[in-house]
């Protein structure tokens, strides 16, 4: 209770303010200080006498408060909560002769009983059904409780999704009716974390309404899951001035035709962020046409077109021809996307072009192979180069050319064990059959034979760069002038492997001398006097070099025309202010 109303009367106030406008803290704040009760200077003129005010009148009628200030009284309640207006929440009160009579009348309308109710029980968390029924206010209170029991659980079912989903793992069993063993990765998520949680417990063993773990659930809760991740990314796009589109192609195991859609952009806070969204089977029609209305779709669905400055794809002619590719399509909508081959698959297609171009690269490889065949084809070989070696041969992918270096390397640093492991197989013709001992002479003479040998010393000089340069390329956060850096310096390297030759080939000379005769395949190169010999390995060593620097030229010649790209790094920004 307020006893006095000093100049700032909250009275005044909230004539002119109505308590509904107020915030929360500040309409509890007035009614905490409680209602200003002043000693008023308030009179009335009767026949025969003045009635005057007095403080008593406050506890005769305890909703009753007043304004000094404009010399009126007032009905706390209903000036706080009323809508409807009347005297004592509008103009005041100031007939003292008939308060009672008016006091009492207003005591007892329903207006002023719904006002006193709203004032008691402000700020209290309470409603009317909770004071009137105990029984229901138990009834919310279980109720409340399940809901928080079940956001929990829901809560645990999203973990186990997500864990699953960040992982790559399958949810699904093929069997998940409750004697089987393995129920499915999904149940048995939940059920691994229903040791560590006696609610999760119960609720999986005893509910019978919604235990979260039938397929239909899983389906729901992972598009929920992926909902909720691309309005995430819509929302970052939203805040991102340029974006670029990258679609690629891949088979799955199905031996579908599956396009890759990404997005990359530069946050606000200058990160590269590349979103991968989804896959699409495109198996049905991969013409320029489908695929542009697909591209279509994801830009208008994530709003980001007229941002569009970039668009990378592959070679294919349907993807990148200037006149009828897709990367054309796309102009015509959104001039400022410029087309940029990937780079990582421009480096792809110069190896691989360098291969197929010379005979004796082509030779090499596909020998090459044999090795990785031989091994895995058989659980007991697997064994013994894992005994021998501790290390197995990479797999090998036709269109993934570091697959081809990986195993190149392997070979090249392991040369000396896997002779010996093979050696040892036609040693012991008693511990293996007969096409594994064949199989094993086969490859011996090719570790032993001075041709391959020789192929696999060039490219074990280059793959090691190549493979550099291919991690670079692949990396988000490289920027077109590093990845040129990059590429300029992989040049160079070549060009100082191709003077190289003559410290090659003594390396060669020197080890084959060393280890006795070698088993040339071709006689023509063979029956040649040494200088001959030298200067025909010679050849075939500048034209390996010649025509990866070649290719790696023609691949990447427009990359100066990029370079003012590199302006665009956020990290550069302080330097330019400064500069």
């Amino acid at each position: 209770m307020t006893l006095s109303c000093d100049n700032h009367c909250v009275i005044e106030k909230l004539l002119q303010t109505p308590f509904s406008s107020l915030s929360y803290n500040e309409k509890l704040k007035i009614i905490e200080e409680g209602a200003p009760k002043p000693n008023l200077t308030l009179h009335t003129k009767m026949k025969s006498c003045t009635r005057h005010f007095n403080t008593s009148l406050y506890e005769a009628i305890p909703w009753l408060c007043g304004c000094d200030k404009l010399k009126k009284l007032f009905c706390w309640p209903c000036l706080l909560f009323s809508k409807e207006k009347h005297v004592f929440n509008s103009a005041g009160y100031n007939d003292i002769n008939n308060i009672y009579k008016s006091g009492k009348r207003h005591g007892h309308s329903v207006n002023h009983i719904a006002c006193l109710k709203e004032i008691t029980l402000f700020g209290k968390n309470r409603r009317i059904e909770f004071s009137l029924s105990s029984q229901y206010k138990q009834s919310i209170e279980k109720h409340n409780e399940a809901v928080k029991q079940n956001r929990k659980f829901v809560g645990q079912l999203i973990t186990a999704v997500c864990f699953l989903g960040s992982q790559g793992l399958a949810f699904r069993g093929h069997d998940e009716s409750v004697a089987s063993v393995n129920r499915g990765n999904y149940i048995e998520v939940l059920n691994m974390l229903a040791r560590y949680d006696s609610d999760l417990h119960n609720h999986l063993e005893s509910s019978t309404a919604f235990r979260g773990s039938s397929p239909d659930i899983q389906n729901e809760l992972i598009h929920s899951v992926s909902e909720l991740m691309t309005m995430e990314i819509k929302k970052e796009i939203s805040k991102a001035n340029y974006v670029s589109l990258i679609l690629d192609e891949t088979s799955d195991v199905m031996n579908k035709c599956q396009l890759a859609s990404v997005l990359r952009y530069v946050t606000a806070d200058g990160n590269v962020e590349e979103r991968f969204l989804r896959f699409t089977d495109v198996s049905s029609d991969r013409s320029a046409n489908s695929l542009f209305n697909h591209a279509l779709e994801i830009l208008n669905d994530f709003e980001c077109g007229p941002k569009l400055i970039a668009q990378t794809y592959d070679g294919a002619a349907v993807m990148a021809s200037q006149h009828a590719g897709v990367q054309a399509k796309i102009r015509e909508q959104y001039p400022n996307a410029i087309f940029v081959h990937c780079y990582a698959h421009r480096l792809n297609l110069v190896l691989a072009q360098s291969a197929s171009f010379i005979k004796e690269v082509k030779v090499f490889f596909a020998t090459l192979s044999g090795f990785r065949t031989f091994f895995a084809k058989s659980t007991k070989r697997t064994e013994a180069l894992d005994s021998h070696l501790r290390k197995r041969f990479p797999s090998i992918a036709p269109t993934r050319w570091q697959y081809h270096s990986r195993l190149a390397e392997t070979v090249h640093e392991y040369r000396e064990g896997i002779e010996n492991l093979l050696v040892s197989i036609i040693e012991e013709p008693e511990e293996w059959d007969v096409e594994t001992i064949s199989s094993a002479r086969g490859l011996l003479s090719l570790l032993r034979d001075f041709d391959f040998n020789f192929m696999l010393k060039i490219f074990s000089s280059i793959f090691p760069y190549s493979g550099a340069l291919f991690k670079i390329l692949q990396t988000k956060r490289s920027d077109i002038a590093f990845c040129n850096t990059k590429i300029d310096e992989f040049k160079h390297h070549m060009q100082r492997l191709r003077g190289g030759f003559d410290h090659l080939w003594s390396e060669m000379e020197n080890v084959f001398d060393s280890n006795g005769p070698t088993r040339p395949k071709r006689i023509r190169i063979d029956s040649m006097s040494g200088e001959e010999r030298k200067n025909s390995y010679k050849r075939l060593f500048c034209e390996i070099i010649d025509v990866v620097c070649q290719n790696v030229s023609v691949r990447f010649s427009e990359n100066a025309t990029l370079l003012f790209l590199s302006l665009l790094d956020a990290r550069y920004f302080p330097m330019y202010r400064t500069s």
